[in-house]
Formats: structure tokens, C-alpha cells, sequence
């Protein structure tokens, strides 16, 4: 069995007699493997988009009926292979291990924490607004005690200051005495 290909001559006509020997179909072959797993990745990573897409929007829907969770989750979907919707600045959702699975990932440190995995969508929004209320909480927390203070550190500020100022009215004093300014 063997195939014909056009051969181009030197006076820019086709020839169609010339035979394709092993190394050039395989070649083809090859090619032709490269096309179609390169095509076959594309229609994955535009499958894994589209998802993430319509969990994008969900989740904007949902968040903009909560104002306090607009300024806390920014929501970005980041093109690349895989795409990523990110949460927040440590957590985002993939579409592994197959294109129609939802995966939450918390990155940490020096690993990845898989929070959630499921085909669901509602389940998946579901773990979103959780994972945004323990954020929010955290926030309020931080923000609360930088309000109002942790007493102890409140207490120590307090003291180092009363104490540099004690001390810098006594130096005050003290070189008042000696030069003749301050007398007793």
C-alpha cells in the first residue's frame, strides 16, 4: 500500500508520480497525531473555559447580592492551560482532573490544599460562599483587633511611651541644672 503525493518541480509544476518513501509518512503520520492532540487540547481547554465561565458569572451573581463579599473576593479568571478562576489570592478553582470537574485548591506555603472536587456546580457555589464567609470573618477579626487592640499590646505601647517621656523630662531637668537655667 502506498500513498502518492504532489511533488513540486522546478518549474512550479505538480507532479503526481512520485512515491512517498518510509521516513516521509512517517513523518506525515506523525504530523498528522501532533494536529489533531493539539486540536483535541484545545477543545479541553475551551471546554474547561466555558465552565469556569458560567461558575464565574454564578458567583458574581451570587456576590453582588452580598456587598461586604464584593471588595473581599475579586474573582479572576486567568487564561492559560488549565484555566483558573481565582477566589482570592490563595484559593481558585481548575477544572481537573477531566473538564467537567470543579476543583477548589487553597494554596498554601509549600503545598496545595484540595478543598473541594465535584462535577456539581451548585455544590461548588455552595463551597465558594463557605470558603467567603470564613474570609469575611477573618477580615472583620483583623479589623477589629486593629481597631480596637490587643489590651496587653495597647498596655506595653502605653508604658513605653510614658516611660521615654519620663525620662526625657528628667534629662530635661538635668541639663537645666547644670547649665544654671533651672535653680533649686
Amino acid at each position: 500500500m502506498s500513498e502518492q503525493q504532489p511533488e513540486i518541480s522546478g518549474d512550479g509544476g505538480v507532479s503526481a508520480n512520485r512515491q512517498i518513501d518510509g521516513l516521509e509518512r512517517d513523518v506525515r503520520r506523525a504530523r498528522l497525531a501532533q494536529a489533531a492532540h493539539f486540536d483535541a487540547l484545545v477543545d479541553i481547554k475551551d471546554a474547561q473555559t466555558l465552565r469556569l465561565a458560567a461558575l464565574h458569572e454564578s458567583l458574581k451573581k451570587q456576590i453582588s447580592q452580598e456587598p461586604r463579599l464584593a471588595g473581599l473576593l475579586p474573582l479572576q479568571m486567568v487564561d492559560g492551560f488549565p484555566p483558573r478562576l481565582w477566589i482570592d489570592n490563595i484559593s481558585f478553582v481548575v477544572m481537573e482532573p477531566d473538564p467537567r470537574t470543579f476543583r477548589l485548591i487553597r494554596q498554601e506555603q509549600a503545598r496545595h490544599e484540595t478543598m473541594l472536587e465535584t462535577r456539581d456546580m451548585k455544590e461548588m457555589i455552595a463551597k465558594v460562599r463557605e470558603h467567603a464567609s470564613h474570609s469575611l470573618i477573618e477580615a472583620q477579626r483583623g479589623e477589629r483587633s486593629f481597631e480596637v487592640g490587643n489590651g496587653r499590646i495597647t498596655s506595653q505601647l502605653m508604658m513605653a511611651w510614658l516611660t521615654g517621656f519620663t525620662f526625657g523630662v528628667l534629662a530635661l531637668l538635668i541639663v537645666g541644672v547644670m547649665t544654671g537655667r533651672i535653680v533649686f
